[in-house]
């Protein structure tokens, strides 16, 4: 199996359809990587960001509407770099996340578009997809 990717979230997905995206691509995603979704509790940026400490590492990406905006294939590029790293993306709550959490991680953002925090893990999801076919020199299939 390759690298270890580690999805940190708050909240729970609510949506059906978000659900079965969701757990299609976590499917896909089984020969490429050992996928981890951990959901934490809606608790105030607060208490969230204490829970996301334990996260928090070389490889952990915060995902801020302020972050570091990339293409795809730059996207890939993170997966490419020193496999043995797990790679963690953290997804706070609603309110965000508190500006001293975001100063210990690599901040990243999907799109300048707002997203709901729900869709925000399907297309992270579909991006870790993208980035694991295009790192095996596979073809993805639109």
């Amino acid at each position: 199996m390759g690298r270890k990717i580690r999805l940190v979230a708050v909240g729970r997905v609510k949506e059906a359809y978000l659900k079965e995206g969701m757990a299609e691509y976590e499917k896909r995603l089984r020969p490429y990587c050992s996928l981890e979704v951990v959901e934490l509790k809606d608790e105030g940026m607060e208490k969230e960001a204490a829970h996301f400490e334990k996260y928090l590492g070389p490889g952990t990406f915060l995902l801020d509407e302020k972050g570091i905006e990339m293409g795809s294939p730059q996207f890939a590029k993170l997966f490419s770099s020193d496999p043995g790293v797990p790679l963690t993306f953290l997804i706070g709550g609603p309110y965000g996340t508190p500006a001293e959490l975001k100063k210990k991680c690599k901040c990243i953002s999907l799109s300048k578009m707002t997203f709901t925090h729900e869709m925000c893990r399907l297309f992270l999801l579909e991006q870790i997809y993208r980035a694991s076919l295009t790192n095996s020199g596979r073809n993805y299939q639109k």
